[in-house]
């Protein structure tokens, strides 16, 4: 009987560090990949719905559960939330054009690896100021069967290192985020130098072996989300 028990202490205990470091987390984010195979609908419908999605953008910054919203140039979008994965689904078909399929969503809870967040919710919408940054994307390949046991994290840490030391003059690091459950991580900096450091993120040691894929885009984001000046 007390060997049953203690191993049903241990299995408690590793439960709950497994929830506190893979569970609902503090922040949430949200990928808003624009759905392929969404309706074909009037231009003004359309304009609706980017009105809607605009307006309720505004509110849950205003209701202090966005921290902050962003599209990329190519084409869909990211949400900040500073609210559990839980809280975080129970408001997102709030959006009119997510609920009417326009977009097809990824949510993750995850933490910070470099940088700090930094919420504009004492500020007027007017006075929050838009710049463009790139946005690097490590996905893990699902498809590979020894992914599960790599933590990734620990090898775009060696990335991060390199993008401020080497690659200091050419790109200004904004923040990186790794996804909780071995999600991936994504690096947010600034440039002038369209591609300059592209050759770092190809050099990522999980993408060299195939285990971890990746990609960059631009994106327009509140500047200030990362503390950044």
């Amino acid at each position: 009987m007390k060997l049953k028990f203690t191993l049903l202490t241990l299995l408690l205990v590793a439960t709950l560090q497994v929830q506190a470091q893979y569970g609902d987390g503090r922040y949430t984010f949200v990928f808003l990949n624009t759905n392929p195979d969404r309706a074909e609908l009037p231009k003004e419908q359309v304009d609706s719905l980017q009105a809607g999605h605009m307006a309720n953008i505004n509110r849950l910054v205003k209701e202090q559960k966005m921290i902050a919203a962003g599209p990329f140039y190519t084409g869909g979008g990211i949400f900040l939330f500073d609210t559990n994965k839980a809280d975080t689904e129970a408001v997102l078909n709030s959006d009119p054009a997510i609920s009417a399929g326009r977009f097809k969503l990824e949510v993750y809870p995850f933490d910070l690896m470099q940088g700090k967040l930094c919420t504009l919710w004492h500020m007027d919408e007017v006075d929050v100021e838009m710049t463009t940054y790139y946005f690097v994307r490590f996905e893990p390949n699902k498809d590979d069967e020894n992914i599960d046991a790599v933590k990734t994290n620990r090898f775009t840490e060696n990335v991060l290192k390199e993008l401020k030391r080497k690659y200091k003059d050419q790109a200004e690091l904004i923040g990186a985020i790794n996804l909780n459950t071995n999600e991936g991580q994504l690096i947010i900096y600034k440039s002038d130098q369209e591609g300059g450091v592209e050759d770092l993120f190809a050099s990522h040691e999980l993408v060299k072996k195939g285990l971890m894929t990746y990609y960059q885009r631009q994106i327009y984001f509140p500047k200030g989300v990362f503390c950044e000046n």
